[in-house]
């Protein structure tokens, strides 16, 4: 049995999945942690039920930055044209975004981090640190709608050691149906649920929501928008800039010539090591070269009804 940090040993609390037979490895080989549900975060030295809990224990500042988003949302985007706005300057940042992404990190490397700390995560927002609220720190919320994001996921999901592929339209049921796995990091609606009740709970928590589709649309509006709610003091020109370095095309040479990928650990959970291929298409629409018309009709009908009560604005074209 592969290490998870306790040499087998699990931590009061802490539950595998029954994919153990599959390897510790896969993300898919889920481990329960007082009642939620966690991939095998590949934190050395340190069991998952200990490093979730030093998350929930993470000292935070009133100036952090949170980039919160459910997976292919748009994280590592909107965290670039975040951190270039913190910076004042639309430079990429040479850290891999895993390397400030706290499912990823132990807490303590976050201590030595410069304000203002551009953070950012997957998890839900009751996994996350409970200074969170108390110190008032920004959070940039990142939607993107239901049906890109189940195709993206598949291709990123192909990457993952034991991921099951039955093709993109069998994932997309599972994903629409919380078939992949109810209430995980995985659980699109179920997280889109809890962001939703969470920020009417803290309304004293500055929070933005940004649009995937939005940001495709105009992301120089997008900027000047996350310019503002940042209280940052950004030009016209700087807003131009920012927009223009986080292109698509730019994002991704960026990924592959500015990243000093060497700084981060490798990450076992994927099939060669570390994830090869971030950036597939970044496109709105991108379901339609994949769905059905009886597969996107589904999604129609049951997306409202799993959303009752989000009042979200679902693009799926634009």
């Amino acid at each position: 049995m592969a290490d998870d940090g306790a040499a087998e040993k699990k931590t009061p609390g802490e539950k595998s999945s029954p994919a153990e037979k599959d390897g510790e490895d896969s993300p898919f080989n889920f481990v329960t942690v007082d009642g939620d549900v966690f991939m095998r975060f590949p934190i050395a030295n340190m069991s998952v039920a200990d490093h979730v809990r030093s998350i929930r224990n993470m000292p935070m500042r009133e100036d952090d930055i949170v980039i919160a988003a459910f997976p292919k949302c748009g994280t590592h985007w909107m965290w670039e044209v975040t951190q270039m706005l913190a910076k004042g300057k639309a430079e990429h940042d040479s850290r891999p975004k895993q390397m400030v992404m706290v499912e990823f990190t132990p807490v303590e490397d976050f201590e030595p981090v410069p304000s203002p700390r551009v953070i950012n995560t997957h998890l839900f927002p009751r996994q996350l640190s409970r200074e969170l609220v108390t110190k008032r720190s920004r959070v940039v919320h990142v939607i993107r709608n239901p049906k890109d994001v189940a195709v993206s996921m598949y291709f990123h999901l192909l990457q993952m050691k034991g991921f099951q592929d039955d093709g993109v339209l069998d994932l997309a049921r599972g994903f629409l149906h919380g078939g992949i796995s109810p209430g995980s990091f995985l659980d699109y609606f179920a997280y889109m649920k809890e962001m939703t009740q969470w920020q009417r709970e803290h309304p004293e928590v500055p929070v933005i929501n940004i649009y995937y589709e939005d940001a495709k649309k105009d992301l120089v509006k997008c900027v000047r928008q996350l310019a503002e709610f940042l209280k940052v003091d950004a030009s016209d020109q700087l807003c131009e800039d920012i927009a223009d370095q986080c292109s698509f095309k730019k994002l991704k040479q960026a990924d592959e010539t500015v990243k000093v990928k060497d700084k981060a650990p490798d990450n076992p959970i994927f099939k060669d090591g570390s994830l090869k291929k971030m950036f597939r298409k970044g496109e709105v629409g991108d379901w339609k070269n994949y769905f059905t018309a009886e597969l996107s009709e589904e999604f129609d009908r049951v997306v409202p009804e799993n959303l009752k009560g989000c009042d979200l604005k679902i693009q799926y074209t634009i």
